[in-house]
């Protein structure tokens, strides 16, 4: 039988309780330290990061099936070719090959710290980006009405009794669906950028902040916004910081790296933490060197191997996991891009997976397997995936609560 679950404050009485706005931070709700840890040990220093690529990402020209002769025929100007070839994948295992805006995650994958799942989605029919999102984030594909997302129950469910309000993070601009629910969370969408707003009382930042006194400024549930300004206060050190400045390079999402990766080496108690990366909609000029997918791979291949090194010993501790709605089309269009499909791929990273594989089960690409005719075939469930993680990488029992409705079938294998 499900738990019930308190309901939980409403912004409004936040924001009347605690006497001040939050433009740069979200609480999803009262903290639940009353409850009892469920089914795994509250200080274990496993960490999982979920980056979501908004849009539909090609999971056909990220790991591609270069040998395939359905998939070159139906991409005649936009698949990659074989390894050595001009705009050739980089080989992964003479099945499967990497896109080579992606070059920077070899290392890895030679290292046995990259594994990828192909034809991994979601079962419900969608080509809906809203809704397609939604069942990814809930976790109960095909039910409308679920009032939280996944991650919060893990949350909820396994780490009640650890205090520490940066215990889960989302680096984004507003807090996601995948982490709304009952358990705290901390959002932000760039710590140099972490401000208050409250009329008189007003603070453009931390430091403006502290020069007043906090005290006079949070009571009650403000409290928690207390401890968890304190200790973002502690992570930037008053001062703004360049990722450049420690070997990451420019972007939106290296910038959001290397934040967590600030957060998790402050040792606040972070567990859970949450990046997303829009554009990944491509529905033209995909196959170009300048083009819009080339250039986002290039950023999310950069942005992960320098996390990974800047890490150093305590990368065999981080899962990250990444994740889209759906894939693309087998079939180019005559913009040389792809529309709305079903299965796309899934990556995962760290030094507790089994890397240098490609797993998951491939349908392959002809014509009597695709998906209505036109998109690749979902032979393994997003809940499959995240089921092993949770499992595999944070210890969990149990994630009947995570996917309610949902029954795991043998493990993949890829964590470690």
């Amino acid at each position: 039988m499900k738990k019930k679950r308190p309901t939980k404050l409403s912004r409004r009485e936040l924001f009347k309780w605690g006497g001040i706005g939050l433009a740069g931070l979200t609480l999803a709700a009262m903290p639940r330290w009353a409850r009892a840890a469920a089914s795994m040990a509250q200080d274990s220093p496993k960490i999982l990061i979920v980056l979501f690529q908004r849009g539909a990402a090609d999971g056909l020209n990220i790991i591609s099936p270069f040998n395939d002769p359905y998939y070159h025929k139906a991409r005649p100007t936009i698949a990659l070719n074989a390894p050595g070839q001009d705009k050739g994948a980089l080989d992964l295992d003479g099945k499967f090959g990497l896109h080579p805006a992606l070059g920077a995650l070899m290392p890895m994958w030679k290292a046995g710290t990259f594994a990828a799942i192909q034809a991994v989605g979601s079962p419900e029919e969608t080509r809906s980006h809203f809704e397609a999102q939604d069942n990814m984030e809930t976790g109960t594909p095909g039910v409308k009405v679920t009032p939280d997302g996944w991650l919060d129950r893990v949350l909820s469910d396994n780490y009640t009794s650890n205090k520490s309000p940066l215990t889960a993070v989302s680096i984004s601009p507003r807090l996601p669906r995948i982490l709304r629910g009952n358990y705290p969370v901390t959002s932000f969408p760039n710590l140099n950028a972490y401000k208050f707003s409250g009329g008189a009382l007003q603070a453009s930042s931390f430091e403006e902040l502290y020069a007043g006194s906090i005290d006079k400024l949070l009571s009650g549930v403000g409290k928690e916004t207390e401890d968890s300004v304190n200790m973002l206060q502690k992570i930037t050190g008053g001062k703004p910081q360049k990722p450049e400045d420690a070997g990451y390079p420019k972007g939106n999402l290296c910038r959001s790296f290397y934040e967590m990766s600030r957060i998790i080496k402050a040792n606040v108690g972070l567990r859970i933490g949450f990046m997303d990366i829009g554009g990944w909609d491509h529905h033209a000029n995909e196959g170009s060197t300048d083009g819009q997918l080339n250039q986002h791979l290039r950023e999310l291949g950069d942005s992960i191997a320098a996390f990974y090194q800047d890490m150093g010993s305590q990368a065999q501790d981080i899962l990250l996991v990444t994740m889209t709605e759906f894939g693309r089309t087998l079939q180019e269009n005559g913009d040389r891009g792809t529309d709305h499909g079903h299965a796309s791929c899934m990556m995962v990273f760290g030094g507790n997976i089994k890397g240098g594989k490609v797993y998951g089960t491939w349908p392959g690409l002809a014509p009597d397997q695709l998906y209505e005719g036109r998109d690749l075939q979902v032979t393994t469930d997003f809940r499959q995936v995240h089921n092993e993680i949770l499992t595999g990488h944070l210890g969990l029992t149990s994630t009947t609560d995570a996917f309610p409705g949902f029954t795991p079938g043998a493990n993949l294998g890829f964590v470690g």
